[in-house]
């Protein structure tokens, strides 16, 4: 005889929301609001519907193996050392957690140099750092995704106002006096080339020149990078580095030069993160930790309004 029993997929059919919607209300997961859930069990009750209890195990996650609903950061960069070189990614995680706060949902963390052919064990929901627009988009047509910085269309992203960052970093470097600007700007990626906009736009109004440098993010790059602009123009009295990070590289350049900070060479970077403080550097300030935060809040309800942008605040120290 068949067995006639209500199933998962006919609760969700007569409530209105797909079945992976209606396991979550069921099994009291993220990712649904309370009128969803509510509105699930409500039917499921009418229904007579009765989960299995090893299938609800597995669906929570909650199984022999102690699996729970997790959210991968995934990170595309190709520096190995790239975790504890740069301190954007421990601000990300920082605020991260700080969204989970006590759900039981676990963070992890997956660098990459390139990003994955397969994609065999989805997470509940990814929080993506450095990845190319179009293997965003698809990305998210798998499933809930957040980028930092902005994406493929389509693709739902928390940013902060780079191009406003690098045009208070620019301004602030113009009426200081500088004549003779160079910067060191960031890969090709949508925060970098915002970054590099504001920073030009304020050049161009004001007619002053600039020679300028790509870069990387890195360290190594920014200390190369500053040297070409010297040798390209030996009058240069001011750098913009489009991140903390690279900023080291642009100020161990100029003091193996001969370049007093900020007597003879102004140098502003864009991060505000503790290698700025501890540096004494001039750097344009972006609330990472909020941003991450505002991610996971997305993350967890996707019926969250669009974010707006972040704001970027310059704080001027002693190297400008």
């Amino acid at each position: 005889m068949m067995d006639q029993r209500p199933t998962l997929a006919d609760v969700a059919r007569a409530a209105g929301v797909s079945r992976a919607a209606a396991s979550r209300a069921m099994n009291g997961a993220y990712g649904v609001s309370a009128t969803v859930r509510d509105r699930v069990r409500a039917v499921a009750a009418e229904l007579g519907f009765e989960p299995h209890a090893v299938a609800r195990a597995l669906a929570t996650g909650r199984a022999s193996a102690g699996r729970r609903d997790r959210i991968e950061v995934l990170i595309v960069d190709p520096d190995p050392e790239a975790m504890s070189n740069k301190p954007f990614y421990s601000r990300v995680l920082t605020g991260a957690m700080r969204a989970l706060g006590d759900h039981d949902i676990a963070l992890e963390v997956r660098r990459v140099a390139t990003l994955p052919a397969e994609d065999t064990d989805p997470p509940f929901g990814r929080l993506l750092i450095n990845v190319p627009g179009a293997a965003g988009a698809a990305y998210a047509r798998r499933g809930r995704t957040v980028a930092l910085g902005r994406s493929a269309p389509g693709v739902r992203f928390v940013a902060p106002d780079n191009d406003g960052g690098g045009y208070q970093a620019a301004a602030h470097l113009v009426t200081s006096g500088r004549r003779h600007i160079g910067a060191v700007f960031g890969p090709p990626t949508p925060c970098a080339d915002e970054r590099r906009a504001g920073f030009m736009r304020v050049l161009a109004g004001a007619a002053r020149p600039a020679t300028t440098a790509d870069g990387d993010f890195t360290r190594s790059r920014g200390y190369t990078a500053t040297r070409e602009l010297l040798a390209r123009e030996p009058r240069l009295d001011a750098v913009f580095a489009s991140c903390d990070v690279t900023a080291m590289g642009v100020l161990q350049a100029l003091r193996e030069a001969g370049r007093r900070v900020a007597d003879d060479v102004a140098v502003v970077g864009f991060d505000g993160s503790t290698l700025a403080e501890a540096a004494d550097l001039s750097s344009v300030y972006m609330p990472v930790e909020d941003e991450a935060t505002s991610a996971v809040h997305h993350l967890l309800d996707p019926a969250l309004p669009s974010p707006p942008r972040l704001p970027t605040t310059l704080t001027v120290r002693s190297s400008s």
